[in-house]
């Protein structure tokens, strides 16, 4: 036998090998609730290969599968929270615990290095559902930093599921007027516009130098520099995230509730033509329309009804079924990091104050996917990642728990701290 004809036969054996030994798992007989347009689907099956979706309908069979029967229970697409510091922030109130926060960076600061997949509040989220956070910074000023996005798994390699996917920023507060916010964000992105640093930040002062655009002679960036306030300083980490949100890579999210600051802020989009997502939007119903006409989606607390500021006077319950109405493309979070699970509560109040329900669980998870385009992830479908979640009930209803978690297709534990140490005591 010569060499060529070994080579292949021991490649056919590796391939059939691997074939043979790829993992399935066949969840059977659930009521699946896939977040797509195929809706809900009763009493029917998953198939899972290597940690993918195959196939979903019913009585699928499988000679290789491992067999779990559902008989009784929901299964729903892992829920995503789309606004939290999950993973930079322990105990509020001690600063050492918080990696949510810098006094150097602005828009730049990226907290990928900072997460922490060992923190107690990530199963203690994860047994209520959320299996993906989008966490954020929380730094004071006009940008608060670059948010990305992270499994709840635990895993400390492979928790990081996208990078720098949105820029936060707050024109709320009563520090400086919200006009003064929204020049200042004018002014920073036409100020990242005049300069060209590439993708690295590593750079030294003679290629700023070189990067300042000059036109005619006149070096038009230090012009718009020295013309800023003098409180007022940006990185080259925080002009490449700006210019990122000027190319249209990664959204802007502003959080504001005025109906009057909203509009403001749909003009600055127009104006300045960026993707924006309004995270709060209480009084987002009196603006709706506008809304929809600029396609800007909204990050919602439905649970909300009492105003905690007078810029949040027109609060009402029914806030997403009527941005959902007009066609505004609606995302539900939780007020908390801690209990960031608790937007299925709040996604079940805005459907008992009309909202559908089949778009309230997408405002759980495949609109969140979608806007800050998270691949493969947010509903349940053929080549998808399988991030299921299997409940007792409606995943809507408070009475409803989180029974079992599926993380690409991987059993994790459902039980987190504060079940152990029950479990420590009682047995004593």
């Amino acid at each position: 036998m010569n060499l060529n004809k070994k080579v292949f036969i021991g490649l056919l054996s590796l391939l059939i090998s691997s074939f043979s030994l790829s993992e399935e798992l066949l969840l059977k007989n659930a009521k699946i609730h896939t977040a797509t347009d195929r809706g809900t689907i009763e009493e029917a099956d998953i198939l899972i290969r290597d940690g993918m979706i195959v196939r979903i309908g019913k009585n699928i069979l499988s000679s290789r599968a491992v067999e779990e029967d559902l008989s009784g229970k929901v299964i729903s697409p892992g829920l995503i929270a789309p606004q939290t510091q999950l993973g930079i922030v322990e105990i509020e109130l001690i600063p050492e615990t918080r990696d949510d926060r810098s006094d150097i960076y602005s828009a730049g600061l990226s907290i990928d290095s900072a997460f922490n997949p060992s923190s107690t509040l990530i199963p203690y989220n994860l047994t209520g559902g959320i299996t993906l956070s989008l966490t954020s910074p929380s730094s004071s000023g006009l940008f608060s930093g670059l948010t990305s996005a992270f499994s709840l798994s635990g895993s400390l390699e492979e928790s990081l599921i996208s990078s720098n996917i949105a820029l936060s920023a707050n024109i709320s507060g009563g520090e400086d007027s919200m006009a003064a916010k929204v020049m200042l964000l004018e002014d920073s992105l036409k100020l990242a516009a005049l300069t060209d640093f590439g993708q690295s930040p590593f750079i030294t002062r003679g290629e700023i130098q070189n990067a300042r655009s000059k036109r005619n002679g006149v070096n038009y960036y230090e012009i718009y520099e020295s013309s800023l306030p003098k409180e007022v300083s940006y990185s080259a980490r925080d002009l490449i995230a700006l210019k990122r949100v000027i190319n249209k890579e990664i959204p802007l999210v502003v959080r504001a509730n005025r109906a009057s600051d909203i509009l403001a802020l749909i003009d600055f989009a127009k104006t300045n033509d960026i993707n924006l997502i309004i995270n709060g939007a209480e009084e987002g119903w009196r603006v709706s329309r506008q809304l929809a006409e600029a396609e800007i989606p909204v990050i919602l607390q439905p649970i909300d009804n009492i105003p905690n500021s007078f810029n949040e006077l027109g609060s009402r319950l029914d806030n997403a079924s009527l941005l959902h109405k007009s066609g505004v493309k609606i995302l539900i979070s939780s007020h908390e990091t801690h209990n960031a699970y608790l937007s299925r509560q709040g996604a079940g109040i805005a459907v008992s104050y009309g909202l559908p329900w089949e778009e309230a669980l997408k405002g759980l998870t495949k609109n969140i996917a979608e806007v800050f385009k998270i691949d493969k992830r947010g509903s349940i479908q053929p080549g998808y990642i399988a991030d299921i979640v299997v409940w007792s009930g409606d995943p809507l209803e408070v009475t409803s728990f989180v029974e079992q978690v599926y993380l690409s297709g991987e059993s994790v534990s459902t039980k987190n701290r504060s079940m152990r140490l029950k479990e420590r005591y009682i047995s004593q």
